[in-house]
């Protein structure tokens, strides 16, 4: 059964308050969730530089040198997500955490096919996010250039101390709550009218059927009871 918009905006005018209780009901479930109950992440990071040779007159060795420092990010980042380097990490930091734990906590990541990539820290302690990311920063340009000869890296922009939650984002949760629960009322406020095949009147065969109603038979117990009623009442005075 096809529903015009003329018959969506009767559905939604008849179901009006059900709507909006949902909606808010969702809005606000989805806000206390995500304030309350849904555990904070904090994020700290670190960005790193592939550092190449260059010389004064910026000759082509220096633009060959600068691709091929692009090129090798992605090569550094794997030489960094090892278990030695973790471990390593582990150690110096002093962190109590398993080295699993960690694995999932740390992510490198390229930036926009340039020399520079990035060590994000996801904790729910801002201080152990900042301490972690101070060791990647410390230890990384160290084991790069262990592993690999004429391999240099330098931080260009160190950690901060997080002062807010990366996650969850309560605006967002929320705002998705809030959809939610307009959608979900309106789906059901449109199934149970669509479902709905009582005729509760002559509109209802007119609008349903399409047919024209040419007479009605009045319902006459209803009209015979409230008759004798009022000649009830009027007997008595």
């Amino acid at each position: 059964m096809e529903i015009t918009v003329k018959q969506l905006f009767s559905i939604i005018r008849k179901n009006l308050v059900l709507i909006i209780l949902s909606a808010a009901v969702c809005f606000l479930g989805a806000y206390g969730i995500s304030r309350f109950v849904i555990p904070k992440t904090y994020q700290s990071t670190v960005k790193m530089y592939v550092s190449t040779p260059t010389s004064a007159d910026g000759s082509a060795a220096d633009i060959n040198a600068l691709n091929y420092a692009q090129k090798v990010v992605n090569t550094y980042i794997e030489m960094l997500q090892t278990n030695s380097f973790y471990q390593k990490v582990l150690n110096k930091s002093g962190a109590k955490i398993p080295l699993e734990d960690l694995q999932k906590m740390v992510r490198f990541s390229a930036l926009n096919d340039t020399e520079v990539f990035q060590a994000t820290v996801s904790s729910r302690d801002p201080e152990q996010a900042k301490l972690l990311a101070d060791t990647v920063a410390a230890l990384a340009p160290v084991t790069i250039s262990q592993m690999k000869e004429n391999a240099s890296l330098k931080v260009v922009d160190p950690a901060a101390l997080p002062d807010r939650p990366s996650s969850p984002n309560t605006l967002l949760n929320s705002l998705i709550g809030l959809l939610l629960g307009l959608a979900g009322s309106l789906i059901f406020a449109v199934a149970r009218d669509t479902l709905d095949i009582r005729i509760k009147g002559e509109d209802d065969i007119l609008e349903k059927y399409n047919i024209p109603v040419i007479a009605s038979i009045p319902a006459f117990n209803s009209l015979f009871a409230k008759q004798s009623s009022n000649h009830a009442k009027r007997g008595s005075r």
